[in-house]
């Protein structure tokens, strides 16, 4: 079975506060729920192991990734005083939240998402091409 390519960049969005996995004989996305109980945590990984060959646990992404996604963004901008302001607020302690803000003061936000949207495609497109799971385009 094909995994949903758009379904697997969203939890690529997600991996680093969630964990997941990709069920290749199923072609799902599996993401571990936030208030999962702990003996149900524990069934789903009994599961999980007695047919350990056929779950791919999905990686932290954002955890890595998230810093080169901005600067990739940034550098992006054809107008260069967008370019600085944004690749300024991207340096020290804080980053993230003053990226966030510069993003929403430019009235970036949409390009933004759409820019983060298409980063998360290639980046599930790639895994599965490194892990030979099977996948389909939206």
């Amino acid at each position: 079975m094909k995994v949903d390519l758009k379904e697997l960049a969203a939890a690529f969005a997600q991996s680093d506060v969630r964990q997941g996995y990709v069920d290749t004989a199923a072609g799902k996305v599996i993401m571990m729920a936030d208030d999962l109980a702990e003996r149900d945590a524990m069934h789903y990984a009994m599961v999980m192991e007695e047919d350990w060959e056929r779950y791919i646990p999905i990686p932290n992404i954002m955890d890595g990734d998230e810093a080169a996604m901005m600067r990739a963004f940034a550098e992006s901008r054809p107008r260069e005083a967008v370019k600085e302001r944004l690749l300024t607020a991207l340096q020290g302690a804080g980053a993230v939240t003053r990226f966030r803000h510069q993003v929403r003061h430019l009235l970036l936000k949409p390009a933004w998402e759409a820019f983060k949207q298409e980063y998360l495609m290639k980046a599930a497109r790639d895994w599965c091409e490194e892990n030979a799971v099977e996948y389909r385009e939206p």
